[in-house]
């Protein structure tokens, strides 16, 4: 993953760079692993998040909006026909599967 630039990692002190293979992925890192998975295309994100609980300077904001562009990630149906992505909530292994099922292959 990090030869590929799928996962960058995090940078730890001194300029190291950690994977943590053992803490789990959250939602929002899943979109930036698939948007990088993908060749990291051209693509500029809305002004307007299509998700309620994702603000346009969150981070991986421009991931998460091109997921749902492409119709990789649904989010979760909510009051009034809005949509949340849950960004911060650790990514089911049945998710991951219907994402990487409508990501299609590359």
């Amino acid at each position: 993953m990090s030869e590929k630039g799928i996962s960058t990692g995090w940078a730890e002190a001194g300029g190291a760079r950690s994977y943590r293979p053992l803490q789990s992925i959250s939602r929002d890192a899943m979109a930036a692993f698939l948007y990088r998975m993908a060749g990291s295309p051209a693509y500029t994100p809305p002004a307007v998040s299509p998700f309620t609980d994702v603000s346009t300077g969150q981070q991986f904001y421009k991931e998460m909006a091109w997921m749902s562009e492409k119709g990789i990630s649904t989010g979760w149906a909510e009051a009034g026909g809005a949509r949340s992505y849950r960004p911060l909530q650790s990514i089911s292994r049945d998710a991951m599967a219907a994402f990487l099922y409508r990501m299609g292959p590359l």
